[in-house]
């Protein structure tokens, strides 16, 4: 059975960049390979990972839900479906990419939703690692009708409105219909200067326990400015380091 590891925050935490750097440390450092699951609408982590996206399943199921999608001859359609879902994973060396798309719109998906929820959990059965990067809603967590997450990690922003985000998530993390086994609060980009005193006060208020604090690195946000891949970053850089010892203090040594 694949351990899964979920990254959760909302836009602009760096979530995706955290997600895409994972992947790197479990397949450069692991030696392991990943199924990688963009579950955010903004579809960030292809182009992270120096992948181009064509279809995603979004697509997939508004042409299905149209009734675009032509069904070839002697093929169900629930195998149909499945096949497009497996047409549309970007397939590297040591990952796979799945990416979902948008949002639902107001039509009903629930017949192609059931589908994807079972290709979900079927994932979790080949391969050791599944990546999922989330939006902050985790809509697609609780599509995994039988596959628990053993790793959130909450991603947060080192302000107020940040801390009350970080808040949200977690409530709602508690009442998915699924197991979360380890929950993990880090706050990315923190000046050099540390976290403001008034910002450690509402964590505190908060109850929010922060299990690590990355800086901001100038070569991560190089490489965002010039869209280059997250592979292409310095293997010194801080954030890489710390992210990594990160990883080795709390992936079970069963996974290292």
């Amino acid at each position: 059975m694949a351990y899964n590891i979920a990254v959760a925050g909302k836009g602009g935490t760096g979530k995706s960049t955290i997600s895409a750097l994972i992947i790197r440390y479990i397949t450069e450092e692991l030696k392991k390979t990943v199924s990688a699951i963009d579950a955010d609408p903004n579809s960030s982590l292809g182009p992270l990972l120096g992948l181009h996206i064509d279809s995603t399943v979004a697509d997939i199921r508004e042409d299905i839900i149209e009734k675009k999608a032509e069904f070839p001859a002697g093929m169900s359609k629930d195998r149909y479906i499945e096949y497009c879902i497996e047409e549309s994973i970007v397939e590297r060396d040591k990952f796979d990419l799945l990416t979902m798309g948008r949002p639902e719109g107001p039509k009903c998906y629930c017949y192609v939703n059931n589908l994807l929820r079972k290709y979900l959990d079927k994932v979790g059965t080949t391969y050791p690692f599944v990546v999922l990067d989330n939006e902050a809603g985790m809509e697609h967590l609780s599509r995994r009708t039988t596959n628990n997450i053993d790793f959130l990690m909450i991603v947060g922003e080192p302000t107020i409105v940040g801390a009350l985000t970080m808040q949200r998530i977690i409530k709602l993390a508690e009442s998915l219909p699924i197991t979360i086994k380890e929950k993990f609060c880090v706050l990315n980009r923190v000046p050099e200067e540390g976290i403001h005193e008034n910002m450690q006060q509402k964590l505190d208020s908060l109850g929010i326990k922060v299990s690590a604090i990355f800086p901001f690195d100038q070569e991560i946000y190089n490489s965002a400015a010039c869209g280059v891949s997250v592979f292409e970053i310095s293997r010194e850089s801080k954030f890489y380091r710390k992210l990594g010892d990160f990883l080795r203090q709390h992936l079970p040594a069963t996974v290292l």
